[in-house]
């Protein structure tokens, strides 16, 4: 019997365009009816999600920033943030990296750095609470990540020259255009696990979505884990499944709607 429903957002329940399906309003209704909790579960900040959601806001649990901070009811239950200090060694190679912004990721706000108004333009779809700067020296806030807006793809461009802090960090690609950097002990599944136990809910019980590697630790905490259609090679080879349709055909809403419809 599921009794919580995770997802993932960007490149699992948004379209290409950042927008939620008609259908998620009307399928969220049967969720509330069949007693069952949802939970967004994100790279974006906070604010993102709470915006995103707005009209249930007050319904869901929230996990932002890959897992550094976890809400329900406007209450925090769970945060691992970054001291500002050790992250200065990854700021000072980001700075050498070519065709990147720089985001740090705070409570309060999302502190960007960018000469690219196209690669500023990416990042605002993200981070709607946010302070445009030159550098980072003057921050005085709750720091829960580092990300990297890659024009050129991080596989391929910053991934290679960040990787070498997965030693002390979670460095780890989130997106076709962002790669994450968190505390260690961050991933969204440690997260997830606080409202697991808020809620009296076991893994047996859980139904995730994800399309990306910031995804893997979630699925693990769910039996029933689905990987996009649209998802990396490497996350369909950790999910137990793989929805029929990806996320611009409402991929996990389908799915949702015709596991629910079996209950």
């Amino acid at each position: 019997m599921i009794k919580l429903i995770v997802s993932d957002i960007d490149g699992t329940l948004v379209n290409s365009k950042k927008e939620i399906p008609d259908s998620f309003w009307r399928i969220f209704n049967l969720i509330k009816e069949k007693n069952i909790r949802f939970c967004a579960a994100s790279g974006r900040q906070m604010q993102s999600l709470e915006q995103l959601f707005e009209p249930i806001a007050s319904e869901i649990g929230f996990v932002s920033d890959n897992g550094a901070l976890a809400k329900f009811k406007g209450q925090e239950l769970y945060e691992i943030p970054l001291e500002i200090n050790e992250i200065k060694p990854i700021l000072e190679v980001c700075e050498q990296i070519k065709n990147i912004g720089t985001v740090v990721c705070g409570k309060k706000k999302a502190y960007i750095k960018t000469n690219s108004d196209s690669i500023f333009e990416e990042i605002l779809r993200h981070y709607p609470s946010y302070q445009r700067v030159t550098n980072f020296s003057a921050i005085n806030d709750t720091i829960f990540k580092i990300s990297i807006c890659d024009e050129k793809t991080p596989k391929l461009n910053s991934y290679p020259q960040l990787k070498s802090f997965s030693k002390d960090f979670n460095v780890v690609i989130s997106g076709n255009f962002w790669l994450d950097v968190t505390n260690q002990k961050v991933n969204k599944g440690l997260a997830l696990s606080e409202l697991q136990k808020l809620w009296n809910i076991t893994p047996e019980q859980t139904l995730v979505f994800g399309d990306q590697m910031n995804d893997i630790e979630m699925m693990q905490t769910a039996k029933f884990s689905y990987a996009m259609k649209n998802a990396e090679p490497e996350v369909k080879r950790i999910a137990s499944f793989v929805t029929d349709y990806d996320n611009d055909n409402e991929g996990v809403m389908r799915k949702i709607e015709e596991l629910l419809n079996n209950m």
